[in-house]
């Protein structure tokens, strides 16, 4: 078994609402698992915290993972992530959604061993950032918790004022046949794709 990374925490966020989805997607079953069982699995191999970011918390007691609810409810993602850096003990996470069924355990590695002291690292691919699948320093919290306090929930204002490592597609595809990895679940129609490719 490889070694866990070092000071990174492995944090999940399941706070959204599934609208699209009809019902809560990281319930929802691929290749016999809940979506967030998957990607737990392999979190939990790489980590040596987990962390569920989520605010039904009664829903996702067979994990056995920690839990935390957001500070700021019903603010999206930015708010799971300030959650996450409030409550876990390493000083980074590297943070992705709980409808990520594909995360890649070496390319997450691959983020979270970049080395040069970044707020923030994440893939850039051609159509923008993937700010779901990245990591987050604990430096960049004071910065959050004012964006949030002031009611701007975009993530991607966070990147006019931190440190950001950009990865690039050519990066990701040196580790990484393709990009797949990035597949977020969003319709019922996304799960039947996955399955007839067979992943």
């Amino acid at each position: 078994m490889s070694q866990r990374i070092a000071q990174v925490a492995g944090v999940i966020l399941a706070g959204g609402k599934s609208s699209r989805f009809g019902s809560n997607k990281a319930l929802a079953l691929h290749q016999g698992d809940a979506l967030v069982e998957g990607i737990s699995r392999r979190l939990a191999a790489l980590f040596p915290e987990t962390l569920l970011i989520t605010n039904t918390p009664e829903e996702y007691g067979f994990l056995g993972w920690p839990m935390a609810k957001d500070l700021y409810p019903d603010c999206g993602p930015l708010a799971g992530i300030h959650a996450a850096l409030r409550t876990v003990s390493q000083p980074r996470i590297f943070v992705c959604g709980c409808d990520m069924p594909l995360v890649n355990p070496d390319l997450i590695r691959f983020l979270c061993e970049l080395e040069g002291g970044h707020d923030i690292v994440l893939p850039w691919l051609d159509e923008g950032p993937e700010p779901l699948y990245a990591v987050y320093s604990k430096k960049a919290l004071p910065i959050i918790a004012e964006q949030l306090s002031n009611k701007q929930y975009k993530i991607g204002r966070l990147f006019d004022t931190l440190r950001i490592r950009k990865v690039t597609p050519e990066e990701i595809l040196r580790i990484v046949p393709d990009l797949t990895t990035f597949q977020n679940i969003n319709h019922q129609h996304d799960l039947a794709r996955l399955a007839a490719m067979g992943v």
